[in-house]
């Protein structure tokens, strides 16, 4: 799924991160394009706010970026947050708490030399203890590093070994990730965390209240270049409409998932700027691969995807903004290949059913949030799925009310749901959602084989070997179809056109730390 894509829909978002990000020295374009004559004059004239203000629909769980990793978190604890390394230009993985990082001859220990005079949040040094507090403490909660992991040695305060099992190709990707942030060895304390964050980032925790709002101020002690706008504040407004209007009245500055209809709208108004990236982000209806009923059999669960025409939820329901997914994971990961997928063919779709014994049809439930577009395309997947004999129930709850159901062992059909790959490469999506041991297999996928050739996967060196055992992993998702994959995520983050210098990320991790807002 190499595909050409278009980035962005706006000039200001070629930007540079000076501390964790961009690997490049430029300015952002829409100051950069402010530099000489008259522009620059009125650049420098400029009055802006103090606080930048965005609005997203539901509230965070917890601010513990180590744990968060519901996007909606992410959108602002990667502000508070840093990891050892980050993802530059073109998704290259550049140093961020690290000075430097180097591999052994035989790629299984990784030097990693720390940037000196880095603060928390709460005045304390950063140094190789809170690496090595932070790297074992994610070994032990499981399936970061794929079983990969041994141990982290401290050399000096600055400086530390990561020694691995074996070679892991994906380990730095992994490691990029928002959730393996450096944590303060000293000041963690799981239970409260979440509350209380501390972290190394551009930003620390103001105020916030649960459901309403959260509002982080500038880290005026950063080790990089200081963030721009002294405050920003995350809305809590449930209603994409009422998002929308509060860009327009100017209450908010940025708005994230507002509808189709309204970004079509508001990409006409030249008091807007619609910005648009490609993701990591992929749709998915999660299979309940346990249950006892007629989705506990691959057969049907093939027939279900055969029976659904993508093409028409991409193209008619999301006006164009998306891409049709041919896999379980985004075109742009690293290590992504286009799988077996069952094909949109109904009559395919049932003749499978009668081969699974359902020749008569058969009933199930989806479960989908109150997300518009979900409830829309739930409908759809309905009707499709009505046209080959299966009655469709859709029941509409909270998204944490579905995952503690499945969490719970409670049974289930199917839920509509989605998987960000954080590390922008295919490993983090077999480990996290499909080996039987991880928390997030929600579609209860337990294969022995699945396990044992991921295992081996990860920890083989780049080549031939390491190209079949992924082949494999591919195929057998296919054919074993413990999820489909309906379409790729396009981001898209409507801002008021007084707003410059937001950068947009392919994980979700959009930053605002170099953003200003126009008076």
């Amino acid at each position: 799924m190499k595909r050409v894509f278009s980035v962005l829909l706006a000039s200001a978002m070629i930007f540079v991160l000076a501390a964790c990000g961009s690997s490049s020295s430029s300015a952002p374009a829409s100051t950069t394009a402010a530099a000489s004559g008259e522009t620059a004059a009125a650049a420098a004239a400029t009055e802006y706010k103090d606080t930048l203000v965005f609005c997203n629909g539901q509230d965070l769980t917890t601010l513990d970026a180590s744990i968060g990793q519901q996007e909606r978190a992410v959108y602002l604890t990667n502000h508070m947050f840093d990891p050892l390394v980050t993802f530059g230009e073109n998704e290259q993985i550049v140093p961020c708490l690290a000075e430097s990082f180097e591999w052994s001859d035989d790629s299984i220990t990784l030097t990693v030399v720390l940037k000196k005079g880095v603060k928390f949040h709460d005045g304390s040094d950063m140094t190789a203890e809170d690496v090595k507090f932070t790297m074992d403490l994610l070994q032990q909660r499981g399936m970061t590093f794929g079983g990969n992991y041994d141990n982290t040695e401290i050399v000096d305060d600055y400086t530390v070994k990561i020694h691995l099992n074996a070679p892991n190709p994906a380990f730095l990707n992994t490691i990029a990730m928002p959730q393996c942030c450096i944590l303060p060895s000293d000041a963690y304390d799981e239970a409260t965390f979440g509350q209380n964050p501390i972290g190394t980032g551009p930003y620390k925790l103001k105020e916030y209240k649960e459901g309403d709002y959260y509002t982080i101020e500038r880290f005026d002690d950063y080790f990089g270049e200081p963030a721009k706008t002294q405050y920003i504040t995350l809305r809590i407004v449930p209603e994409p409409s009422q998002r929308a209007i509060l860009l327009e009245t100017g209450e908010v500055d940025v708005a994230y998932n507002l509808s189709f209809n309204d970004i079509d709208r508001l990409s006409n108004d030249p008091n807007m700027k619609v910005l648009r990236s490609p993701s990591m982000k992929v749709i998915n209806i999660d299979f309940n691969c346990q249950s006892t009923g007629p989705i506990g059999n691959p057969k049907v669960r093939q027939a279900v995807e055969c029976a659904m025409d993508k093409d028409i939820i991409v193209n008619s329901l999301l006006s164009g903004y998306g891409e049709v997914s041919k896999s379980l994971i985004s075109p742009l990961a690293a290590d992504y290949r286009e799988t077996f997928v069952n094909e949109y063919n109904p009559e395919k779709a049932k003749q499978l059913l009668a081969e699974a014994g359902y020749a008569d049809g058969c009933e199930m439930t989806l479960f989908t949030n109150s997300d518009q577009i979900n409830g829309e395309m739930a409908t759809v997947i309905q009707n499709q799925l009505a046209a080959v004999g299966i009655k469709l129930n859709i029941v509409v709850q909270d998204d944490n009310t579905t995952f503690a159901m499945v969490e719970n062992g409670e049974d289930f059909d199917m839920i509509l749901d989605f998987f960000q790959c954080a590390s922008k490469h295919a490993d983090y999506v077999f480990v996290n959602a499909y080996t039987s041991d991880s928390f997030n297999n929600y579609s209860r996928y337990f294969d022995d084989e699945f396990d044992q050739t991921y295992y081996k996967y990860c920890a083989t060196a780049e080549g031939e070997e390491r190209e079949a055992l992924l082949n494999k992993l591919y195929e057998m998702l296919g054919t074993n179809t413990p999820a489909i994959g309906i379409y790729t995520e396009n981001k898209i983050v409507v801002t008021s056109a007084k707003v410059d210098g937001v950068k947009l990320s392919t994980s979700g991790a959009h930053e605002f730390q170099y953003a200003t807002v126009a008076k």
